[in-house]
């Protein structure tokens, strides 16, 4: 709430009206890296999707279902000790970032990085491999969306040459591709009679 250099910039310097600028308080608007270490405070740039209730219907800040956040900005200003205290680093740096999904999600008017066409493809070929509908049942849409976030992420780490084995960085990409319990849930609607296996075994 006391960022006053934050607010001006964006007030003075960027042109924003007041009443789309929100001090949200160190829970939203501080990052740290954990308990100790590097820290600083945040801006985050939130795109109006248009639905869900204003600030004025939701005690003073942003209904998330209504604004979707797009971009932050981390200003390192800060190095935290185990007490807690503050002492600004010599070197300050901004770490920033903006989200590709939700970018996607924003081009597409679409409220869930799920419902973007990043994810339709993939989702519905899960579902047509495991016999599985998408949309009638919480859990296995769920699953189906686990489904689709690994594998995509394992496409790209496969790309970049980290292809899956029981050694270094490579064993994450082989856990992304060894989902049993979210096959299990996956396939529960299914018949029990599918003797299909999904598990990856390391080789090497």
């Amino acid at each position: 709430e006391s960022d006053d250099e934050a607010y001006d910039l964006w007030k003075d310097r960027i042109g924003l009206p007041e009443s789309s600028i929100y001090r949200l308080g160190a829970s939203e608007n501080f990052w740290s890296m954990g308990d100790t270490g590097p820290c600083g405070p945040c801006s985050e740039i939130h795109y109006d999707m248009g639905t869900g209730s204003s600030a004025a219907e939701n005690d003073g800040e942003p209904d998330p279902a209504r604004f979707l956040e797009v971009w932050n900005l981390v200003f390192m200003q800060f190095e935290k000790d185990k007490e807690g205290r503050q002492s600004p680093l010599s070197s300050p740096s901004i770490d920033t970032g903006l989200g590709l999904e939700r970018v996607a999600c924003v081009l597409q008017g679409v409220q869930s990085n799920y419902d973007t066409d990043l994810f339709v493809p993939i989702i519905g070929e899960a579902s047509r491999l495991t016999d599985v509908a998408y949309g009638e049942d919480d859990g296995s849409d769920v699953s189906l969306r686990i489904l689709a976030d690994h594998s995509r992420a394992c496409a790209f780490l496969i790309s970049d040459g980290v292809v899956p084995s029981n050694e270094g960085r490579a064993t994450s990409c082989a856990r992304s591709c060894d989902e049993p319990s979210v096959m299990e849930r996956c396939w529960e609607p299914a018949s029990p009679s599918s003797s299909r296996s999904w598990h990856w075994w390391p080789t090497s």
